[in-house]
C-alpha cells in the first residue's frame, strides 16, 4: 500500500466514508475501486452508468439526493423512467431517444431541464451528455451519463439576452433621435438660407450703388451685411454637420496648386497682423500639385489661422507653413499664445466644445470649427493633431495625401478656383477679427444727463447700445468686466448695462465685484445676454440685478427699460435726500405706498393656494387657539382619527394622543410657545377603533407679522406607520443576520469547541471507570470515591457551561441587555476559541484591567463581536511564517470613562486605502469571506451606543478596538 494510503489508517484499520468502508487489508485493486466509489459519491455533478440498453446500473449520491430517490429504486430499470426525467412526457421520450442514439454509437450532448433540487421538487437545467463506452472488441457495453448544473448560467444568459435586446431598442431610439436631429439641422439651415440671402443681397446692392449714403447709413448697412454673413457661416456649419452625420458629404476633388491656394487664404490676414503688432510669416514651396477638395481644405486652413489670431496676444508670432512629406503634404499653423492643455487637446475637436468655458470667454463662437475641420481632414484620409509649439504656444499640424483615393473623379481646377474656393467665408472671418480691434468713436452726448455705463465686448453691439441711449443719457463704455469695474468706480453711473459673456471677467463676476463696493450697491443693473440660461437669470434677478433682457431685442424696448430703471434710481436718490434728516430708511417708508396693492393681490392668491394645499394635503394639519381649543383639522386629519368636522371642535389637543403621550404633548406645546416650534414622535388614537397611530408631529406658533402677537398653535403631523413597519423589519433582519453570523462563527470553531467539550467528558469517563474499580476493591476507600465523584460533577458542570454558551450563540432571541463585566465576557470567549488558537499555533495573551466598571449590554451580541475580532486576528496571522503569531486582548478604562477592548495581531495589516471600507457590508480581503463580520460587529457596538475602529500597528499587524460607556 502506498505511504499516503497507509497514513489513512494511522488511528484505525477501518475508515468509514458514508457507504464505503476502506480497510487496511484491502487488495490494491479493491482499494482503488472503493476510492473510485468515494470520488463518484462526492462529485457535485450528475454522473451515472447505464448498460447498452439504457438500464440504470450506477448513479452517484449527489444526483440521487437531488431527485430524492435511492439507487435501489431505479437500479436495473430504464434510465428514462427515473424521477429526473418526469418533468413532462416530452422530456421522458427525449431521454429514451437519446439513450437509443447513444447505444448506436453517437455521442450526445444537450441542455435539458430535469428534477434535480430539493429532493426532486424543483427543476434545474443541466448540460447533459451520453457517451458510449466500448470494450476491446469495439462493442458498446456501457453508456456514461453526465450532467452539470447550468441553471444560473442559463438565467444569466437569458438576462444578458434581455439586456442586449433592451440596449438594441435604446440604440435604435438613439439612432432615430440622431437622425431627427440631423434632419432638423438640415431643414432649419435650408429655411434660414433664404431670408439670409434676402438680407445680404439688398444690403450689398445698396452699399455698391449707394454713393449718396451718409456715413452712418453706410456703417449700419455694413453692420447688417457683416452680421448676416456671420450668421450664414454658422448656418453653413450646421448644414455641414447634418451632412457629415448622414454620411452625405461629397468630395469634389480637383487637381490644384496647393501652394497658391494656401498663400491666397493666408494673405487675407496680412492686414490684421500689423493692427495687433503680430509677426506673421507664410512659408510655402513655389508649386505643390495636389488632388484635394479645395473648398474643404480652405475651410480647415481658415479655421486654424482664425484661432491663431484670436488667441495670440499683441507682440506675438504666427507662422503658417506648407511642406511635402513622403506621399502627402503637411499644413502647419504655429502661434505663441497661451497654448492648449494636454487634457483638452482631444476635447477641442468635440462638437460645441470650446477651450474657454463659463461666462468669462475671450472670443465668441459655436464650438464647431475644429470639429468640422477634423471631419474634413478625415474625409481626405488625413490626420490633424495639436501639440506644443517649440517656443511656446500651440502647433496644429494637418497631414493629407497628395493624391485622391484610387477611383475618385478628379478634375483640373480653373484659375478662379486656384485663387479662392470660398471667398465669402474667408472675408467674413477676417472682417470679424478686424472689427473686434476697431474702436468706433461714440456719438456726441449732452452734458448733465444721467450716466449709463455700457459693458459689452462686441464692438458693433457696444456701439449700437450707445447710439440707442445717447440721445437721453451720458453713455460711457467698456469692452470687458475689468475695464467696466474701473469705469464704474471712477464715474459712479446711474445705471449699468452689461453683457454676460465677456473676456477677462464675465458679467456675473463683474456684478459681484460691483456690489462689493459700498458706493456701487445702489445703481441698478440691466443684463443684456444671448445666453438663455433660466437658472442664471433667476439667480441674478434674486441676488444683484434689477432687469434681464435677452438678445435679440428692439431699440424701443431697451430705451423703455433703461428709462424705467433710471427714473426709479433718480426718484430714490431724491427721496433719500429729503428724508436724510429724519433718519428713515426709504425702503421701509415707501413700502406700503409703492407695493401695497401688489402685496394684497399676492397675499390673496397665496391664501387661496395655501387653503387648497391644506385641504388636499395627506398629512394631519390642525390649529388650536391660545386657550387650547381645537379650531380646525383638515379632511385628511379628520379621516385619520375618525372624527367629523363638528366633532373636531369638541376635542382638546390632548384628546388626540394616547394617555401615555399626553405629558410629552404638553411639553412640546410649551416648547413651541417658548421657542416658536417643536418636533417629536407621538402616538395618536383613532376615536372609533382605539387603534394607535404613530405620528411625527411638528408644532409651531402662528403669529401675524402685523400685530406681532400669538394667535395660537398649528401642527403638521405625518403618519409614520409604514416607516415603523420598515424599521421593525430592518431590525428583525439585522438580528437574524447577526444570529446567522454567530452560527457561522460556531461552525468555524467546531473543532475547537469539540476539543473543549471532549476534555471534561473524557475526565467524566475516566473518573467513572475509577469509581467502578473502587467499588469492586476491598476494603472500600470512601474518601477517594468521594473525590472521584466530585471530579465527575465538576467536569460535567464544565461541559454543561460550554454547551450553554454555544446554545446562547445560536438560539434566536431578542436583544437582552444587562449590567455586564466585559472581562467575564472576554474570558468566556477565550474558552470557546482556545482550541482554534492552538490549531493555528498562535499565542494568546490577555491584559485585563482589574475592577473595571460594568457596562449595559447584551452578553451574546458582545461575545459575537469579540469572537469575530479574535478570529479575524487569527486568520490574519496564517500568512506569518517567520515572526511570532501573537494575539493580544486588552481591556482598560479610558479617561473618558468608557471601557475599551482592544484586539491586536501580528499579521500583515491592511492597505491604508482600505481603512474607510473595512466596516462596509460585503467588503472583505479574505478569498472566501462574505464581508459581513466587521459590518455586523460595528452595528452591534453602535446599537450599544459605542464605537468600533481599526488602526495599523507601527511594527506590523492591526489593532481593532471598541469602546462602550460604563454605568454606575
Amino acid at each position: 500500500m502506498a505511504p499516503l494510503s497507509a497514513q489513512l489508517f494511522a488511528d484505525n484499520t477501518i475508515l468509514n466514508l458514508r457507504d464505503v468502508a476502506l480497510s487496511q487489508s484491502d487488495a490494491p485493486q479493491t482499494f482503488r475501486e472503493k476510492l473510485a466509489r468515494v470520488i463518484l459519491d462526492e462529485m457535485y455533478q450528475f454522473v451515472g452508468l447505464l448498460d447498452a440498453n439504457g438500464m440504470t446500473l450506477e448513479i452517484n449520491r449527489a444526483a440521487l439526493e437531488g431527485a430524492g430517490i435511492q439507487l435501489n429504486d431505479i437500479q436495473g430499470r430504464p434510465f428514462w423512467e427515473a424521477r429526473w426525467w418526469q418533468v413532462c412526457s416530452e422530456t421522458r421520450e427525449k431521454q429514451r431517444e437519446l439513450c437509443g442514439r447513444a447505444a448506436r454509437g453517437e455521442f450526445i450532448r444537450c441542455d435539458i431541464e430535469i428534477y434535480g433540487r430539493s429532493a426532486g421538487e424543483e427543476t434545474i437545467v443541466i448540460d447533459f451528455s451520453l457517451m458510449p463506452v466500448r470494450d476491446q472488441l469495439g462493442r458498446i457495453v456501457f453508456l456514461l451519463a453526465e450532467g452539470r448544473n447550468i441553471t444560473e448560467k442559463k438565467r444569466a444568459e437569458a438576462e444578458l439576452a434581455r439586456k442586449n435586446e433592451e440596449l438594441g431598442r435604446l440604440l435604435d431610439q438613439v439612432r432615430q433621435l440622431d437622425q431627427l436631429k440631423s434632419d432638423l439641422f438640415a431643414n432649419v439651415s435650408h429655411e434660414l438660407r433664404t431670408p439670409l440671402a434676402l438680407i445680404l443681397g439688398p444690403a450689398e446692392s445698396m452699399l455698391a450703388a449707394g454713393a449718396n449714403l451718409t456715413e452712418a447709413q453706410r456703417r449700419n448697412l455694413g453692420v447688417i451685411r457683416h452680421n448676416a454673413a456671420t450668421l450664414l457661416k454658422h448656418v453653413n456649419d450646421l448644414l455641414d454637420l447634418s451632412k457629415l452625420d448622414a454620411a452625405r458629404m461629397t468630395m469634389e476633388y480637383v487637381d490644384i496648386d496647393l501652394s497658391r491656394l494656401v498663400r491666397t487664404v493666408a494673405t487675407h490676414f496680412d492686414a490684421l497682423a500689423p493692427q495687433r503688432t503680430i509677426s506673421y510669416v507664410i512659408v510655402t514651396p513655389d508649386v505643390v500639385r495636389a488632388e484635394i477638395d479645395a473648398e474643404k481644405v480652405e475651410r480647415v486652413l481658415l479655421n486654424l489661422l482664425s484661432n491663431a489670431f484670436k488667441f495670440t496676444p499683441s507682440g506675438g508670432r504666427i507662422r503658417c507653413t506648407l511642406a511635402v512629406r513622403n506621399e502627402g503634404f503637411v499644413l502647419a499653423v504655429q502661434d505663441s499664445g497661451s497654448g492648449i492643455p494636454p487634457a483638452m487637446r482631444d476635447k477641442v475637436f468635440e462638437r460645441f466644445r470650446q477651450a474657454q468655458g463659463g461666462t468669462t470667454r475671450e472670443f465668441s463662437g459655436s464650438g464647431l470649427g475644429l470639429s468640422i475641420a477634423r471631419d474634413f481632414v478625415e474625409l481626405h484620409g488625413g490626420t490633424i493633431a495639436i501639440s506644443d509649439a517649440p517656443a511656446g504656444g500651440t502647433l496644429v499640424q494637418v497631414e493629407i495625401p497628395l493624391c485622391a483615393p484610387r477611383g475618385s473623379v478628379v478634375r483640373m481646377a480653373s484659375d478662379a478656383e486656384s485663387v479662392s474656393a470660398a471667398s465669402m467665408i474667408t472675408s467674413t472671418t477676417v472682417e470679424e477679427l478686424r472689427r473686434d480691434q476697431v474702436q468706433n468713436p461714440l456719438p456726441a452726448q449732452a452734458a448733465g444727463n444721467p450716466t449709463v455705463l455700457v459693458v459689452e465686448d462686441h464692438s458693433e453691439m457696444r456701439r449700437f447700445i450707445a447710439e440707442t441711449l445717447s440721445s437721453e443719457y451720458r453713455v460711457i463704455v467698456a469692452a470687458d468686466g475689468v475695464e467696466g469695474l474701473a469705469q464704474a468706480i471712477a464715474e459712479k453711473p446711474d445705471l449699468v448695462v452689461t453683457d454676460l459673456m465677456m473676456p477677462k471677467m464675465g458679467g456675473d463676476e463683474f456684478v459681484k465685484h460691483l456690489r462689493a463696493h459700498r458706493s456701487l450697491r445702489q445703481p441698478p443693473v440691466l443684463v443684456l445676454s444671448a445666453k438663455a440660461d433660466d437658472m442664471l437669470r433667476l439667480r441674478l434677478l434674486a441676488e444683484s440685478v434689477q432687469d434681464y433682457l435677452v438678445k435679440p431685442f428692439s431699440a424701443a424696448e431697451l430705451q423703455a427699460r433703461v428709462r424705467n430703471l433710471v427714473t426709479i434710481k433718480r426718484t430714490k436718490d431724491l427721496l433719500q435726500q429729503e428724508l436724510a434728516n429724519q433718519g428713515e430708511d426709504l425702503a421701509l417708508l415707501t413700502r406700503e405706498l409703492i407695493v401695497s396693492k401688489r402685496l394684497i393681490e399676492e397675499n390673496l392668491e397665496a391664501q387661496r393656494q395655501f387653503s387648497a394645499l391644506v385641504k388636499n394635503s395627506r398629512d394631519f394639519i390642525g390649529f388650536t387657539s391660545r386657550e387650547g381649543r381645537t379650531i380646525f383639522v383638515n379632511p385628511a386629519g379628520r379621516e385619520l382619527v375618525g372624527l367629523s368636522e363638528e366633532e373636531v371642535q369638541q376635542k382638546s389637543p390632548l384628546d388626540y394622543v394616547i394617555d401615555e403621550d399626553r405629558d410629552l404633548l404638553l411639553t412640546g406645546m410649551a416648547a413651541a410657545t417658548e421657542r416658536g416650534n417643536w418636533e417629536g414622535e407621538l402616538r395618536f388614537r383613532h376615536f372609533g377603533s382605539d387603534a394607535v397611530i404613530p405620528m411625527h408631529q411638528t408644532i409651531f406658533v402662528v403669529d401675524p407679522v402685523e400685530s406681532g402677537g400669538k394667535i395660537g398653535l398649528a401642527t403638521i403631523s405625518h403618519d409614520i406607520r409604514e416607516r415603523k413597519r420598515v424599521e421593525e423589519g430592518l431590525r428583525e433582519a439585522h438580528a437574524e443576520l447577526a444570529r446567522v453570523s454567530r452560527i457561522a462563527s460556531m461552525g468555524e470553531l467546531s473543532a475547537s469547541i469539540a476539543h473543549e467539550v471532549n476534555q471534561p467528558l473524557t475526565a467524566v469517563v475516566a473518573n467513572a471507570n475509577a469509581c467502578a474499580r473502587m467499588l469492586d476493591a476491598q476494603p472500600l476507600d470512601m474518601e477517594e470515591l468521594r473525590l472521584a465523584i466530585g471530579d465527575i460533577a465538576a467536569s460535567g458542570k464544565r461541559a454543561s457551561e460550554i454547551i450553554t454558551r454555544i446554545r446562547s450563540q445560536v438560539k434566536k432571541s431578542d436583544s437582552d441587555r444587562h449590567k455586564l463585566d466585559l472581562n467575564e465576557v472576554i474570558v468566556e470567549v477565550i474558552a470557546l476559541i482556545r482550541g482554534e488558537v492552538d490549531r493555528h499555533e498562535a499565542k494568546l495573551e490577555t491584559h485585563l484591567e482589574h475592577n473595571l466598571p460594568v457596562i449595559l449590554g447584551d452578553r451574546v451580541e458582545l461575545q459575537q463581536v469579540i469572537i469575530n475580532l479574535l478570529m479575524n486576528g487569527i486568520e490574519a496571522m496564517t500568512t506569518t511564517m517567520n515572526g511570532p503569531r501573537a494575539l493580544t486582548v486588552r481591556s482598560q478604562l479610558a479617561t473618558t470613562g468608557e471601557v475599551v477592548v482592544a484586539v491586536r495581531d501580528c499579521g500583515p495589516g491592511f492597505p491604508t486605502d482600505h481603512m474607510g471600507k473595512l466596516f462596509n457590508s460585503f467588503f472583505t480581503t479574505k478569498p472566501n469571506g462574505l464581508g459581513m463580520g466587521l459590518s455586523i460587529s460595528r452595528s452591534i457596538i453602535e446599537a450599544h451606543g459605542g464605537k468600533l475602529w481599526a488602526t495599523l500597528n507601527p511594527t506590523g499587524g492591526a489593532t481593532f478596538q471598541f469602546a462602550l460607556a460604563s454605568v454606575a
